[in-house]
């Protein structure tokens, strides 16, 4: 079965992780031939997708598109379609839903589609969420990473009987390797007594970072020993460097090295206004981390609040004050929450269940299988 994974990309973030680990497994199993496939945007260009896919042995397409709606990346999409015998295109956001929809119209080819989430409140985004949830209704299948994003798909009008649920799994093995980092808290300028609080994601309003930050600054005469790391990239970078002009606050940018970033952490915070299923979050428990984290999307599903790390509401500073304070005060509770945690995604939260999920929706949507 040859399935052509496709995303219009903007980075290395969340849904792009989740396209590569299940890419990746697919790649294991004789039965499925998956494809990585990248709408490359002409004035700013990402193959970040393409690039990790080939690191690890999977064939890759890249799509070239000078505008928000191309009809001549349509036309090579559908090309490229017939001439490989593609199954099932699988795409991931709005825009690559829509390239798979229209370049299907009239072929064999399934489309199934995974949300991840719809983010922001302005009307921009809001008129292609609308437009996104119009086409999915027309689509084959489609996936919600959790059930809070199925729910608002059910009530666009998608049929119950067309959306499953399917939880992002990360490739546990690697980011429990116990081996200390080499000299990654020298090179990031880390002070080796330092306790480090830590957070990884796109620098975007909806992440929360100003919250935590925030925070930071109203602890940080009480624990001069602990530096921040806010690692990752994206719109309110240049903001939020400027408001926390302070040493004890390191912004790393995009980095590769995630697995040994995480070791460098004693607590990852997540102070997130809204989420999916978060595939930050996942990675941080199978650090053994212990994680402080705001209750949205499929966050407290995963968490088990008080047992692998502590719950608050959104931009609720004091409570977040309050938890940091306890978890930075208590290191053998950060330890017992850290291995708790790293369990529980090691035995929910994989990438291998998350492949055997997608595979028995692929089949029933090709009609061998009953779907989830």
């Amino acid at each position: 079965m040859k399935i052509l994974q496709l995303i219009s990309s903007k980075g290395y973030f969340g849904a792009e992780n989740v396209l590569v680990q299940l890419a990746a497994q697919l790649n294991k199993d004789k039965n499925f031939q998956p494809i990585a496939g990248v709408i490359e945007n002409s004035v700013a260009p990402h193959r970040e997708v393409a690039d990790e896919s080939r690191k690890k042995g999977i064939s890759t397409a890249i799509f070239p598109c000078q505008d928000k709606f191309d009809l001549q990346t349509i036309l090579q999409l559908r090309r490229y379609v017939r001439e490989q015998g593609i199954d099932i295109i699988h795409s991931h956001g709005y825009k690559s839903n829509l390239y798979s929809f229209f370049s299907t119209l009239g072929l064999s080819t399934a489309n199934v589609a995974t949300c991840h989430n719809w983010l922001g409140d302005k009307a921009k985004m809001k008129f292609y969420t609308a437009i996104d949830l119009f086409f999915l209704r027309r689509f084959s299948h489609a996936v919600a990473v959790s059930p809070d994003v199925r729910e608002r798909m059910l009530k666009s009008g998608i049929p119950a009987e067309k959306v499953s649920v399917v939880g992002n799994g990360i490739d546990v093995d690697r980011f429990e390797n116990t081996s200390p980092p080499n000299n990654v808290k020298a090179q990031l300028g880390i002070p080796d007594h330092h306790s480090v609080v830590g957070t990884v994601g796109r620098l975007s309003p909806e992440k929360g970072h100003i919250h935590l930050l925030n925070v930071f600054e109203a602890i940080q005469s009480e624990f001069p020993d602990v530096s921040f790391l806010i690692v990752g990239d994206g719109p309110s970078r240049e903001e939020l460097q400027k408001k926390f002009d302070n040493p004890s606050v390191i912004f790393t940018g995009l980095r590769s090295d995630l697995p040994e970033l995480y070791k460098c952490m004693d607590i990852f915070a997540l102070p997130s206004l809204t989420e999916g299923l978060p595939m930050v979050l996942l990675e941080a428990m199978a650090s053994a981390l212990p994680v402080i984290a705001t209750s949205v999307g499929s966050v407290p599903d995963v968490m088990i609040g008080g047992e692998t790390g502590l719950l608050l509401s959104p931009g609720e500073e004091g409570v977040l004050r309050k938890h940091l304070v306890y978890l930075l005060r208590n290191p053998e509770e950060r330890r017992r929450m850290g291995q708790k945690g790293h369990a529980r995604v090691k035995e929910e939260y994989s990438a291998a269940k998350m492949a055997n999920d997608y595979k028995s929706i692929y089949l029933a949507t090709l009609g061998r299988e009953k779907v989830l």
